[in-house]
């Protein structure tokens, strides 16, 4: 390692003071972009109970980010085959259900248009068959498939999620120190080469509460290590009423934030549309007004 005085950042130290701590970029919705914004170079852990819908609005958060040119590599082997994770990325795009049925669904030429334009920002780490794709592995091939990429463009790296890759962890350590080294060179990773990078990793069960509902899981719920936590630039948990599968609500709870020109620990609430697999804004109150007739 070297050794570095801060006069030597004298110059960037300027830079900063006079164009202001720069905010991440917006995610498409107001309530959420008062907690959460998007900075290249940082490490989000998203998790929610399977069914949350946690996979579903990373996708959402992924075209609202390349709208504003960011590009991303995924691994997610649990939405293959790919052409089904795309129909339904189509379906977000166009606000169009991909199937047929009673609502104008998405045509063919809209197909075309929609793939031609989410493969400007779009590209899956697809390995072959038996293959073991660790988390070193994965960095390495995005390693080279970022570095072909000369573009000004902000980028991200997806992993979703955690449990289908293979670890190889040694016996002689601990799955805390395991998990606390792994995402401790993943935050370097990410660091280093100003790359935005998201770990999907579901939590452990929990114990119901008395009221019958699942308690709203931390990121040291997730399974192995307080890393998770300690780790993480973002922490993020979607979390929605599994009971209660017509309520279309969904509440997105930023429980860390390391930087606070970032955003800050808060909850905001989107509503799920079933028919494209969007996620809207709550309707704004509405508030009547009382006039004096004097």
């Amino acid at each position: 390692m070297k050794i570095i005085r801060p006069p030597q950042f004298a110059d960037k130290q300027k830079r900063l003071w006079e164009n202001g701590l720069p905010p991440g970029d917006k995610t498409g919705w107001p309530d959420v972009d008062q907690y959460y914004s998007v900075a290249p170079g940082m490490l989000t852990i998203l998790t929610g109970y399977p069914g949350s819908g946690k996979s579903e609005w990373l996708d959402a958060l992924l075209l609202n980010l390349s709208k504003q040119g960011w590009k991303f590599l995924l691994y997610s082997p649990e939405n293959l085959p790919h052409e089904l994770h795309l129909a339904k990325w189509l379906e977000k795009l166009w606000n169009k259900p991909f199937g047929d049925g009673p609502t104008e669904r998405i045509s063919p030429a809209e197909v075309q248009v929609g793939l031609d334009e989410l493969g400007q920002h779009f590209a899956f780490l697809a390995p072959k068959a038996e293959e073991p794709v660790s988390m070193p592995s994965i960095l390495a091939d995005a390693s080279t498939y970022f570095e072909d990429d000369f573009s000004d463009s902000k980028h991200g790296l997806i992993v979703d999620p955690w449990n289908e890759l293979e670890h190889l962890r040694p016996r002689d350590i601990s799955e805390t120190e395991y998990i606390s080294y792994t995402l401790g060179m993943v935050r370097a990773w990410a660091r280093e080469r100003r790359i935005h990078v998201w770990i999907v990793a579901h939590p452990q069960k929990l114990k119901r509460l008395d009221s019958g509902h699942l308690p709203i899981p931390n990121p040291d719920s997730i399974s192995g290590s307080v890393h998770w936590w300690n780790k993480a630039d973002c922490s993020i948990t979607v979390h929605r009423d599994l009971a209660d599968p017509r309520n279309p609500n969904v509440d997105i709870y930023v429980q860390k934030v390391r930087f606070k020109h970032i955003g800050k620990v808060g909850k905001a609430t989107l509503r799920y549309v079933r028919l494209t697999g969007r996620y809207e804004s709550m309707p704004a109150k509405q508030f009547s007004v009382v006039r004096d007739d004097d």
